[in-house]
């Protein structure tokens, strides 16, 4: 008969062999694109995330946020208990410590491979978003930025501005919430789940902002969170973002298409100018040697906006933001998307397909 001690040692390697089968198992099956359809993306994963959602939709506070907090709090102590033990040369005990977080570490990983990677290897979104997207050339990103430029310029006189001249509005947090909800709603696609989320304002948005974060979707709480320290043009756009992760769209560029799209086809004035100010603002970086000709055609007030959205960043800019950056940048890379942080910025294909969309050429 083995001893009590060989006994625990051999049981504690059957489980780390048992986790890491399960975790190879996943995300085996998710790399596999009709695996990460519809047996994930339309199935496990969605039945799963709604369970979540329907829990953390009832608590108006975020989740992540405390989670976040506490992560870090937890972190800290761990260090310096391991760091106590190793001094006092407990080595047992620090040992069976790391083995603990190593076991930790492995079933956030196997939640994570069910609650939302294999939503990076699913189709497109842009077939369930009617778009037909195809390469473009820079006479029609032109063609595209010149429509976008005109209806923004267009709907901006709607609005009344502040001191600042940026727009305001009477829409409360979880005003936008509901009519982006309803917008999600009235797409005719299985693709996306079917279950509403309420997003959630982040207390701690100055953190956020000097991490260079505007929103961040939470899977293991089913949690859309959205930084506040924006203007008021970008709020619905970067709800909408973030609730298309909800929905099921992993991809930043997807989720970034779905935010446009959401907004400028909505009827309501306030989504719409949102999606136009994001979009415009897409199409006039990637417009070659159009740019200041472009840029010379977009209103006044709506420069100004986009000087003071971007001085709005600036005062967060730091190492923390470039160390954030780097981050995100290899977990994007890490999840199959070989663009990493560059990936946000890709839309700009889809953008044309959504003007052939709307003016039927």
């Amino acid at each position: 008969m083995l001893p009590l001690s060989k006994k625990r040692r051999y049981g504690r390697l059957y489980i780390a062999a048992v986790l890491l089968l399960t975790l190879c198992v996943i995300y085996l099956l998710a790399n596999i694109p009709i695996f990460a359809e519809y047996l994930f993306a339309r199935g496990i994963t969605r039945f799963f995330s709604a369970l979540i959602n329907c829990i953390t939709n009832t608590v108006a506070l975020s989740l992540y946020e405390m989670a976040a907090v506490l992560l870090v709090c937890s972190g800290i102590c761990f260090a310096v208990c391991e760091i106590v033990f190793l001094v006092r040369k407990n080595f047992h005990t620090a040992a069976v410590w790391l083995y603990r977080l190593f076991i930790a570490v492995l079933g956030v990983l196997i939640a994570f491979g069910v609650l939302y990677a294999p939503l990076y290897n699913r189709q497109s979104v842009n077939g369930a978003l009617g778009l037909d997207v195809q390469s473009v050339s820079e006479e029609e990103v032109c063609s595209a930025a010149e429509y976008f430029i005109s209806v923004l310029n267009d709907i901006s006189d709607s609005f009344e501005r502040d001191e600042s001249v940026n727009i305001t509005t009477e829409y409360s947090f979880d005003n936008v919430a509901n009519l982006i909800n309803s917008e999600y709603d009235g797409i005719n696609s299985s693709y996306f789940a079917s279950y509403n989320v309420n997003p959630k304002q982040v207390v701690l948005s100055d953190a956020m902002s000097y991490l260079g974060i505007t929103g961040i979707y939470f899977p293991f709480f089913a949690e859309a969170n959205v930084n506040i320290n924006i203007l008021s043009y970008e709020l619905p756009v970067i709800m909408a973002h973030e609730m298309a992760h909800a929905k099921g769209v992993a991809s930043e560029t997807e989720a970034n298409v779905t935010a446009y799209v959401i907004c400028i086809r909505s009827e309501n004035l306030y989504l719409k100018y949102s999606g136009l100010m994001h979009a415009v603002a897409n199409l006039v970086n990637n417009s070659g040697d159009n740019f200041y000709a472009l840029r010379s055609k977009i209103s006044a007030e709506v420069l100004t906006e986009y000087a003071n959205a971007s001085a709005n960043y600036a005062q967060y800019e730091g190492w923390l933001d470039s160390v954030s950056s780097f981050f995100n940048n290899l977990f994007l890379k890490a999840n199959g998307v070989s663009s990493g942080t560059k990936s946000y910025g890709e839309t700009t294909q889809s953008l044309v397909a959504l003007y052939y969309s709307l003016t039927g050429n």
